[in-house]
C-alpha cells in the first residue's frame, strides 16, 4: 500500500496555464487534480488509448468534446473514451478543479494536440 497526502504532492504548471497535481500513479491508471485559474483553458486533444473521467469539484467552466460543447459546474463526471476530441474552459469567477482519472495510466506519447 502506498498512501500520501494532496497537500504534500508538489503543483507543477502545464504549457496552458493549469496547475496539476498528480495525486496517483499505477501501472494502469493516473488521478489527478487540475486546477484552471481563471481565463485558463486546455488545448485541444484526443487519446489513443486512454479513457478519461473528469470529475468537477469546484468553479464553473466548458468543456467540448467532439464539437459538443457544455457548462460544467460542481459534482459533474465527464466520460470521454479514446479518439474523442475534447477541450476544456475555465468560466466565471474562482478557479475550476477537477479530479482527472486516466486508464491506461497517463503518457504524453499516447496524446495527440489538434490546435
Amino acid at each position: 500500500m502506498r498512501m500520501t497526502n494532496r497537500d504534500l504532492v508538489q503543483p507543477f504548471t502545464g504549457e496552458d496555464g493549469s496547475i496539476i497535481r498528480e495525486l496517483a500513479r499505477l501501472t494502469q491508471h493516473t488521478l489527478a487534480e487540475i486546477r484552471h485559474p481563471p481565463g485558463t483553458a486546455s488545448r485541444e486533444h484526443y487519446h489513443t488509448e486512454a479513457e478519461e473521467v473528469y470529475f468537477v469539484l469546484i468553479g464553473h467552466g466548458e468543456v467540448r468534446v467532439d464539437g459538443e460543447a457544455q457548462a460544467i459546474g460542481p459534482g459533474d463526471v465527464i466520460e470521454i473514451i479514446p479518439g474523442r476530441r475534447h477541450k476544456l474552459w475555465q468560466r466565471g469567477e474562482g478557479d475550476l478543479v477537477l479530479l482527472v482519472t486516466c486508464v491506461p495510466a497517463y503518457d504524453v506519447r499516447e496524446v495527440v494536440f489538434t490546435e
